[in-house]
């Protein structure tokens, strides 16, 4: 959704996706959280779970697609939405509790307008990225996330798995 104020534009996600995902994950019976991710040792003890097969995986990768989906708008589940995504090949049980903490989340937040306030013109964009040096202890693989700014105005963010196994920064 699209608005414009007299501040400037607004650009907010489809309200309708995280209502299906808190509705499907039925998060609207649970209390909220403030933040989409889980702890860490919660997070290893859900990859020890069973797998999921039959409608129950066909169920999480709507879900997952969705929320997919709803990422590109949504610069604050980016990252959850990323790692609950790698687990689309082979769902398990632990796999559906990270959309189910999603949805936790989206009760509490479900809505994310960004605002693009009247600015003068800037001479560059601002680009900001970090990683997190090897954050998945199974496979060594890192994540990094940036975002662009034009001003105080959000151009591009991103989550992403890195492709290789790093050994240094050179």
């Amino acid at each position: 959704v699209i608005r414009r104020t007299e501040s400037g534009w607004e650009y907010e996600a489809d309200q309708r996706h995280a209502d299906l995902i808190v509705k499907e994950t039925g998060a609207d019976k649970a209390s909220t959280l403030t933040h989409p991710g889980g702890e860490k040792k919660a997070i290893e003890e859900e990859e020890k779970s069973e797998e999921l097969f039959g409608a129950e995986a066909t169920r999480f990768r709507a879900v997952a697609a969705r929320a997919n989906y709803m990422a590109a708008d949504r610069p604050d589940i980016q990252y959850a939405v990323k790692e609950i995504c790698r687990k689309m090949a082979k769902p398990a049980r632990g796999d559906w509790q990270k959309l189910v903490r999603l949805g936790r989340y989206l009760t509490g937040a479900p809505r994310c307008v960004l605002e693009y306030r009247w600015q003068d013109v800037t001479a560059a964009p601002a680009g900001y990225s970090d990683s997190d040096w090897a954050g998945d202890r199974r496979t060594g693989k890192s994540t990094s996330g940036g975002l662009i700014m034009m001003g105080s105005h959000l151009v591009k963010s991103w989550s992403r798995t890195q492709d290789s196994v790093t050994l240094s920064s050179a």
